[in-house]
């Protein structure tokens, strides 16, 4: 594996440093310059000033059959945001058994690094065991200060330092608490962590701006004459026999979608179903652990396209990648420039995610994901916007097959919904403008990314006396 720049392949530490392991990555010298720079003041060890939990769930207390239940990837990165799903116990996860409280905070064991941490704000969260969760501090240690500090590079780098593992290190909960914590007075402790509150929303209300630009999709419903009533959800109606189709769930046939779909018949453009808009529809491939090749070389993997690969706002990403080898591939997997990507499986409200495939690097999809040929004449951004209108207005949900808490839209279901197909020089009037709204956007979160990154900075100097 190449090095880091901060890594260096050969040093030397003086016996009295080791501690009670000797692999060489433990030692390196980024780490212990952390160290060094937070032991100038005062410090303890985080076991010093937590009480960590290890109180699970039987379900027993869930009369409803469901509960809420916080996995590793429904946490922001290095932002204490959380998003929770609803299963049920017959199907809960395995992993599913670590009972929270309103105010504790948990820690991702695996990759620690990226920052998974957040403080749970609610009652009655099941959170994976791929957490740890710290549920009492000591008086004199303010608990958002606390968690400020855990999502300081300061901390971060300790959790890399003591995590095992290739390229999905973990870390176990003893050496958690092992990690120092620089400390300084409870007065400055709330001084810091009310500006840090403040600098968190300043970020939040920098994205949502940022991302109101791509979500106010509802546009393109405009361009091509179709409107949709989001407040109309009755939930009593009836319909005429001569409607239903091959499917008798009721929300496919409420109000609301039924008039959505003869706006579409009877709308202006032609209403084409997207198999006949496509030259070719074909899903990628699935790839478990033992076809992974994340610790091969660059030059023998490519990306593996997963449903994290497309943002919310249909927006493709390499933030996180899973690789597979070139070994594997023939040419017809690679995905090709100007497909239109899909995802196919997700949960409910995230299936229909689409983007268009625009990247010059090299990539497979997984089985989670359809690559879509549009025929010539055809706009591939046009169609992913109509996509991730659908998504919007939950429509992909409504035509969902639900399985193991997961959600998924067949080939089949897909090639038969029906868009409205606009002459091409509108479909590219509207690509035009959404690629437009995509540059506004990109340049706020820049800008917000920058000022907080700015703000942990100032932070982490405040927390070493700097």
């Amino acid at each position: 594996m190449t090095p880091d720049a901060n890594d260096l392949c050969v040093f030397a530490i003086k016996r009295g440093t080791i501690e009670r392991r000797i692999d060489p990555h433990f030692y390196l010298p980024k780490f212990r310059k952390i160290i060094k720079d937070i032991q100038k003041g005062r410090f303890v060890r985080l076991g010093d000033i937590a009480q960590f939990s290890k109180e699970t769930s039987d379900y027993s207390e869930y009369e409803s059959g469901e509960f809420k239940y916080l996995e590793i990837s429904g946490v922001s990165l290095g932002l204490n945001k959380y998003r929770t799903t609803t299963v049920s116990v017959s199907n809960a996860p395995s992993r599913a058994k670590m009972k929270t409280q309103d105010g504790d905070i948990v820690i991702a064991l695996t990759r620690p690094h990226r920052g998974a941490i957040a403080q749970i704000k609610e009652s009655g969260v099941i959170s994976s065991t791929g957490f740890s969760v710290i549920r009492k501090v000591v008086t004199q240690i303010d608990r958002e200060w606390l968690l400020f500090v855990l999502l300081s590079n300061l901390s971060l780098q300790q959790m890399l330092q003591r995590s095992s593992g290739g390229n999905y290190p973990a870390i176990i909960e003893d050496e958690v608490k092992r990690i120092y914590i620089p400390i300084v007075d409870y007065s400055k402790q709330l001084q810091m962590a009310a500006n840090m509150r403040t600098k968190a929303k300043e970020f939040d209300a920098q994205i949502q701006t940022s991302n109101s630009f791509l979500n106010n999709t509802l546009f393109i419903l405009e361009r091509v004459g179709l409107t949709f009533d989001k407040d109309n959800n009755n939930l009593a109606f009836a319909i005429t026999r001569s409607i239903v189709e091959d499917r008798i769930d009721a929300d496919y046939y409420s109000p609301r979608f039924v008039s959505f779909r003869n706006q579409i018949e009877q709308s202006r453009f032609p209403a084409i179903p997207v198999g006949e808009i496509s030259e070719k529809i074909v899903s990628g491939f699935a790839a478990g652990k033992q076809d992974q090749a994340d610790d091969l070389p660059e030059d023998q993997r490519v990306p593996h396209l997963r449903p994290f690969s497309i943002t919310p706002e249909g927006e493709l990403s390499f933030e996180t990648k899973k690789y597979v080898p070139k070994s594997r591939l023939k040419s017809e997997d690679y995905c090709k420039k100007n497909e239109v990507i899909f995802n196919n499986t997700n949960s409910p409200d995230l299936v229909g995610k689409t983007t268009v495939f625009d990247s010059d690097v090299l990539c497979a999809a997984s089985n989670h994901m359809t690559r879509i040929t549009v025929k010539e004449g055809v706009n591939p951004y046009y169609v992913a916007a109509f996509f991730n209108v659908l998504l919007s207005i939950g429509y992909w949900k409504l035509l969902c097959t639900n399985f193991n808490n997961q959600a998924g839209v067949n080939t089949d279901t897909l090639k038969r919904v029906k868009i409205p197909l606009p002459p091409k020089e509108i479909q590219d009037q509207i690509a035009a403008e959404l690629m437009q709204r995509r540059s506004q956007a990109n340049v706020l979160r820049r800008q917000a990314i920058k000022e907080w990154a700015d703000a942990k900075a100032q932070f982490e100097k405040e927390l070493l006396g700097e």
